[in-house]
Parts: structure tokens; C-alpha cells; sequence
């Protein structure tokens, strides 16, 4: 096997386990945008990139969280598209892009929950009789038919994801540094905006105000230090 067949592998094989554990699996936080970046970068041999995606992506994904039936992005397999975009040249060039593409790849990934919600809830009518009458093979195999739905989403937004960075690395579709430099810019400004949102919207109480001015006077004093 040439590395180069071996690191596309890897690289789906990380963006598969990465959508399993956003909430069919382990939910470790492997599927959180700065862990999912700085392996994928780690993967490429560009830690540095792949932790400036995470990162940028994390901002934007702060306020997703995977619970119920809710409708959110899917960040796992996209930061590692995003991220194989992001390594492409210097991050001022790059980040922007990288993170414009991450962006859409995490809101088709989350276009594909529904349906696997959908299948999901179409294996459990199926063997509803058999879990009425508490027949413990039925559970087992209902886990697994639902489990196979999301190795399936996650293996084939994997295989995009990484198809998709490839061709913007490799096909010329990268941003001439003016552009590059202006959505870099751009993703940056949305990031810092997302946070700010999120901020303002989840502070409900008085102590919540003074943990965030404070995380805030401890970032000012750490980068004046630098």
C-alpha cells in the first residue's frame, strides 16, 4: 500500500470515528472541531494548521450541542476536509478558505441526521412486537441496525469531506492571496462575532457575566504578556 493510499485511509477512517462519536458512540468530544483539526493536521504532518482550523471551527461550533432530535451542524469529517485545505499554504492564505469549506461540509453533514433519525425509528417500528415482549436479541439488534446507519453517514461524509479538500488543494480551486487574505479576515471577524453571540445569549445571570468578564481580563492579560 503506497502512503499515499494509506493516508487517505487514515484520514476517513479519523472523519468516520470522529462523526460516530458526536452522539452514536462514545461522545469523548473526538468529534469537537480543535481535537478533530490538530489529529488531522497531525495525520498531514501540518500540526500547526490543522490546530489553527480546529480552532476556528471550534468558535463556531461552541453553541452546537447534539442532544435529542435538535437540527445542528456535523463538524467531525468536515474539519478534516477543511483541515487537508487549510495545510495547503500560509494560514493567512489558507484559513479563511479552510474554514468557508468546513463550514459547509458540517451543514450538509447535519442535513444527513434526519434521514438517519428517519431509518433509525423505521428499525424500532420493525421489531417493536419482539421488544414488547422483552426478547433481548431485539434490543441488540435494533443498537446495531442503528449503529450501521451512522457508520454508514459517517463513512460516506468522511469519503466527501476528504474528496472535497483534496480537490480544493489539488485542482487549483485555492483563493489568490488578496481573496485568501480577505476571507481569512472575514472567517476570523465571524468567528469572534459567533463567540460574542453565544456569549451574550447564554448569560442569564448575574455570575455568569462575571465568570465571562473575568475569562476576558485573564485573555487580555495573557496576550499583553506574549
Amino acid at each position: 500500500m503506497s502512503a499515499g493510499v494509506g493516508l487517505v485511509l487514515a484520514l476517513v477512517l479519523w472523519g468516520t470515528l470522529a462523526g460516530l462519536d458526536l452522539a452514536s458512540l462514545f461522545q469523548t468530544l473526538l468529534s469537537r472541531p480543535l481535537v478533530v483539526g490538530a489529529a488531522t493536521g497531525w495525520l498531514l504532518g501540518e500540526p500547526a494548521a490543522g490546530l489553527r482550523l480546529g480552532a476556528l471551527l471550534e468558535l463556531f461550533a461552541l453553541d452546537v450541542v447534539p442532544v435529542g432530535s435538535s437540527r445542528y451542524p456535523d463538524f467531525g469529517a468536515a474539519t478534516v476536509g477543511a483541515t487537508i485545505v487549510a495545510a495547503a499554504g500560509p494560514w493567512e492564505v489558507t484559513l479563511g478558505a479552510a474554514g468557508l469549506v468546513g463550514i459547509a461540509l458540517a451543514i450538509v453533514g447535519g442535513s444527513t441526521l434526519p434521514t438517519t433519525r428517519r431509518l433509525n425509528a423505521r428499525a424500532v417500528r420493525a421489531y417493536t412486537p419482539r421488544l414488547e415482549a422483552g426478547d433481548p436479541a431485539a434490543v441488540r439488534a435494533v443498537q446495531l441496525v442503528c449503529l450501521g446507519h451512522d457508520v454508514v453517514r459517517s463513512g460516506v461524509l468522511a469519503l466527501v469531506a476528504v474528496g472535497v479538500g483534496a480537490a480544493v488543494r489539488y485542482l487549483g480551486w485555492l483563493p489568490g492571496p488578496g481573496l485568501g487574505d480577505l476571507l481569512t479576515d472575514v472567517a476570523l471577524g465571524g468567528a469572534g462575532w459567533a463567540v460574542a453571540h453565544g456569549a451574550v445569549a447564554s448569560a442569564r445571570s448575574g455570575a455568569r457575566w462575571r465568570w465571562a468578564v473575568a475569562g476576558l481580563a485573564v485573555g487580555a492579560l495573557g496576550a499583553a504578556s506574549l
